[in-house]
């Protein structure tokens, strides 16, 4: 197997980790607030009001979701899924176009800053407890969890575009000589 090979499977499996780890975190969130909400809402779509805020951020599982929900949990996943992402995509994208492979880290970084962001926007509304607050601040948060949810879907595409360039690029030629 060449190094080329080697590093593209370490890359593949990474991307898979971080995905698997994606699922496991939703998993255990959706659980978390089954009881109370259909699911973390607020991180997921764009369709709720300012009253559905307002009454999770007064809710008895408003420190659940800040802690481990949103901080460790979420911040580690979108570490992970940026992270893989970024490292295979820019890796891909540079052996198919050099001057490019900018746009594999850039992708993922802006989906990181939005959840973080958005994370962190969520947490503070959270943690004050004010549905008044939380209300104002609903345009800003769904501004926000537009950015993620289309920067992580760029990021994704992004991440299997340069993963089949470089397959048709470089190991299916090399299967084809040998």
């Amino acid at each position: 197997m060449s190094h080329e090979t080697i590093v593209t499977v370490i890359l593949a499996a990474l991307v898979a980790i971080a995905f698997g780890l994606f699922w496991w975190v939703g998993t255990y969130s959706d659980r978390v607030f089954a009881k109370r909400f259909r699911s973390r809402f607020p991180e997921k779509t764009l369709s709720y009001t300012a009253n559905q805020l307002g009454e999770l951020v007064t809710s008895d599982l408003r420190m659940k979701y800040v802690f481990p929900i949103l901080f460790p949990l979420d911040l580690i996943v979108m570490l992970a899924l940026a992270g893989a992402m970024g490292a295979a995509s820019s890796h891909w994208i540079g052996r198919l176009y050099p001057s490019f492979a900018w746009l594999g880290l850039l992708v993922p970084a802006v989906y990181l800053l939005s959840d973080l962001i958005e994370d962190c926007l969520l947490a503070w509304l959270l943690l004050r407890g004010d549905p008044n607050e939380a209300a104002r601040s609903v345009p800003k948060l769904k501004a926000i969890t537009t950015i993620k949810l289309v920067s992580i879907s760029a990021a994704i595409a992004l991440t299997l575009i340069s993963f089949v360039g470089w397959l048709f690029r470089h190991a299916l030629p090399m299967a084809a000589a040998s």
